[in-house]
């Protein structure tokens, strides 16, 4: 049975994990913009020579194998894991409430802490999604005939002009890049070989162009990076020293 003052220390205790940060040794963001230049400008090349192409492709490919990729592309549809995230989070905060032994404690914990990063990149990712999508809005292939490739209704709210960036391949690079975290080496490449199918499920269906998925899957991964990187500096399921970028799956002794 969960002890309530047990849980209510739980949550003190992770409250003062995020306010008591580890200080870098240099700020992040100068080199993060800086990349966002050649980002660009990888995405305009791809863009001008194989959106049209493969939009063009993609309607002539046999009804039965889009079919199997409308099922693929539901995958990436990011309720679903929103709400195993929020009941991994529940669960392993109820059962380390309740746990009287130190490994156990230590075990949930850091699963709690892990449930609840997951459900931050999909909470950043989802909304810098949708900041982008609409104001950006570029028209979705299903207008190639009509408007061709490259049109845009700037801050425009029909889902028909929000095609930049791809929603599914957001979510599913974000959490591919978030549970590579915490996987070990062998098992890295499966939620990376999952996101490149959902990926291409945008493109198969007609719902997006290739430059839409790529700037996508940039921006998941980004978004997985950084917020790893905030919860380092916190402790909260990484650490990181303050001279490195590069936050590190915390584990636990206990709980091997």
């Amino acid at each position: 049975m969960t002890r309530p003052g047990a849980l209510r220390a739980d949550l003190a205790d992770l409250r003062e994990h995020w306010r008591r940060r580890t200080p870098a040794a240099a700020s992040i963001w100068p080199p993060a913009l800086a990349a966002i230049a050649p980002a660009l400008a990888v995405l305009a090349d791809i863009s001008l020579i194989f959106d049209e192409i493969f939009a063009r492709g993609a309607r002539a490919l046999p009804r039965d194998l889009v079919d199997v990729f409308q099922i693929v592309t539901r995958f990436g549809e990011s309720h679903w894991l929103f709400a195993l995230s929020v009941l991994t989070f529940v669960g392993a905060a109820g059962a380390r409430a309740s746990a009287v032994t130190r490994r156990a404690r230590a075990c949930f914990g850091l699963l709690a802490a892990r449930a609840l990063y997951v459900f931050v990149v999909l909470a950043d990712s989802g909304l810098l999604s949708q900041a982008l999508k609409h104001p950006i809005g570029r028209a979705r292939p299903a207008l190639l005939d009509k408007v061709g490739p490259h049109h845009f209704e700037f801050f425009s709210l029909p889902s028909i002009y929000a095609s930049f960036p791809s929603g599914h391949t957001i979510t599913a690079f974000a959490t591919a890049a978030a549970l590579g975290f915490f996987l070990p080496r062998r098992f890295k490449p499966l939620p990376f070989l999952a996101a490149l199918a959902i990926a291409a499920s945008r493109v198969i269906i007609g719902a997006h162009y290739c430059s839409d998925v790529l700037g996508g899957a940039l921006i998941g991964l980004a978004c997985a990076y950084l917020t790893a990187l905030v919860f380092a500096r916190r402790r909260l399921a990484f650490t990181v020293a303050p001279d490195s970028f590069w936050p590190r799956a915390r584990g636990s002794r206990l709980c091997a």
